[in-house]
């Protein structure tokens, strides 16, 4: 969406000396999944800031606007396993809270689908970060069912980052705590299209 922030370069050189110190290797990819906020010439921005300061890639860039076949196939399986369901509510409807249910059974008689959504348990789940230590959440308490195709068919950031981790071989991810509170979200998700779970240091 814009230039490399001092946030994303952070996150880049402990990404890469933990990937190297541990005979990794170390991953680039373009999370320009969300259209109207993609920035022509971005991408090839951030790779030549990444170039400058010394940085070196393995393999090709992934770039999640190539790759809605791919989520179409995860979000097609999901249906199959009886995971998703389809969401007739806008946003303007439902409040800050964790998402209510409201389509869980069936979208109400005049409405359409807007959205997909991940049925979510009350089970907790848990897991070791390397540095935040044991963290634990319920879903059903802090966000709900949560979208994976939003109402203006795009995917959203949750499934798309799953299906790349899962196609990419990636095993540790290293990234700035800010993203902590997606991690149950994607662990959740990993388990409903049977990927393995990942190593996560925020």
């Amino acid at each position: 969406t814009g230039p490399l922030h001092l946030g994303s370069l952070v996150a880049a050189v402990a990404s890469y000396v933990d990937a190297r110190r541990r005979g990794g290797r170390w991953l680039v990819r373009m999370e320009d999944v969300d259209g109207p906020r993609t920035v022509p010439g971005a991408a090839d921005e951030i790779l030549r800031t990444l170039e400058r300061f010394g940085f070196a890639w393995d393999g090709e860039v992934m770039y999640q606007s190539t790759r809605g076949e791919a989520y179409e196939a995860a979000l097609a399986m999901l249906k199959e396993r009886g995971l998703v369901f389809a969401c007739g509510c806008s946003r303007r409807e439902l409040d800050a809270g964790p998402y209510p249910g409201t389509c869980r059974n069936g979208i109400a008689a005049g409405r359409e689908a807007r959205a997909w959504r991940l049925r979510v348990s009350d089970e907790e789940i848990r897991f070791v970060d390397r540095r935040q230590g044991e963290v634990r959440e319920r879903l059903s308490e802090t966000c709900g069912d949560f979208v994976l195709r939003r109402a203006d068919g795009y995917w959203a950031y949750q499934l798309a980052v799953v299906v790349d981790d899962a196609a990419q071989g990636v095993t540790d991810v290293v990234r700035g705590v800010d993203l902590l509170d997606s991690t149950a979200r994607q662990i959740w998700l990993q388990r409903g299209l049977g990927y393995p779970e990942l190593r996560y240091l925020h």
